[in-house]
């Protein structure tokens, strides 16, 4: 593989992570050598410092993530305030519902029942203050306390139907149950 390639490689893997990366997970899976991996990141590092970039490349016990420059922070946090306050949609309204009534849950079993990624509102709704991360490795969610004060409710059992929807029945058991 060459070098560039290699490089385009990084910054994409870079880009699409949603937590930091180390060498060794770089190495894993561009089968580059760790050496010629961080040399990379240095180079892409000092580039988009030296063009004055809207992203940087944080590094913290030799683990690496893309952020946004903090040059950028007051035009960031504009953009934050706006996407907070914006209505949501349909999608993350199911969502959110289904962390509510399912939750804590990991990404994938809410994926497995939506049939779609749900990074991007999982981010939006983690941002809006409605759900929070409960394990970082297993990417475990729940709502907050935020959530509940918006809903009205002063613990998850008080949502209408929670019995019957929560985690402590098996989602196929409560789907069957309620075709019949």
């Amino acid at each position: 593989m060459s070098n560039t390639n290699l490089k385009s490689i990084i910054e994409s893997l870079l880009f699409v992570s949603h937590k930091p990366l180390s060498l060794n997970e770089f190495a894993k899976i561009t089968g580059g050598k760790k050496e010629e991996i961080k040399e990379i990141i240095i180079d892409l590092s000092q580039e988009y410092k030296a063009q004055n970039r809207g992203i940087i490349i944080l590094e913290n016990n030799n683990k690496y993530q893309l952020a946004s420059n903090p040059d950028n922070a007051k035009a960031i946090k504009a953009f934050f305030k706006k996407e907070v306050s914006d209505e949501m949609t349909p999608a993350s309204l199911e969502t959110l519902s289904i962390v509510a009534y399912r939750g804590p849950i990991n990404r994938q079993e809410l994926e497995e029942i939506r049939g779609v990624n749900c990074s991007i509102i999982l981010r939006n709704l983690l941002i809006k203050g409605l759900i929070e991360k409960k394990d970082q490795e297993n990417e475990i969610y729940d709502i907050t306390l935020e959530f509940m004060r918006r809903v009205g409710i002063s613990k998850k059992q008080d949502l209408p139907e929670f019995e019957g929807l929560n985690g402590n029945v098996p989602l196929g058991e409560f789907i069957d149950q309620d075709q019949v």
